[in-house]
């Protein structure tokens, strides 16, 4: 009925540029030990906001962490049984993706909850 609100909405609030890495296989190394393959990182754009204190006590998630909200017209992915999460960039931070509220195939957008996970080592 209306079509992707996150796209006409980002007409009118700025959107922030983030790098996406989508995780793409886990494999082992000589030690047996499971490494996470992401695939290249893909400039992507979205409206990246804080996280309240309250909706992070709200959804059972460590107050004493930092979580960002992005809301992005792109498929990334949260944890899944069996994967691991895509995680992003932002302002020399990493993030992981470790909830969505997910909109994609309906209307083509997602709102990603990210925890802050350290610096990015590149």
């Amino acid at each position: 009925m209306f079509g992707n609100l996150l796209n006409i909405a980002a007409r009118v609030i700025p959107q922030q540029s983030v790098t996406w890495y989508q995780f793409t296989e886990r494999e082992t190394d000589e030690l047996g030990r499971w490494n996470n393959q992401y695939a290249e990182p893909v400039l992507i754009t979205g409206s990246w906001q804080a996280v309240d204190v309250q909706d992070v006590l709200e959804m059972g998630l460590d107050t004493s962490k930092i979580y960002r909200q992005l809301y992005t017209s792109n498929p990334v992915s949260g944890v899944n049984r069996g994967s691991s999460p895509d995680y992003l960039v932002s302002g020399g931070k990493r993030y992981e993706v470790v909830g969505d509220a997910d909109w994609y195939t309906q209307d083509g957008w997602k709102g990603l909850v990210c925890m802050e996970a350290g610096n990015d080592d590149g």
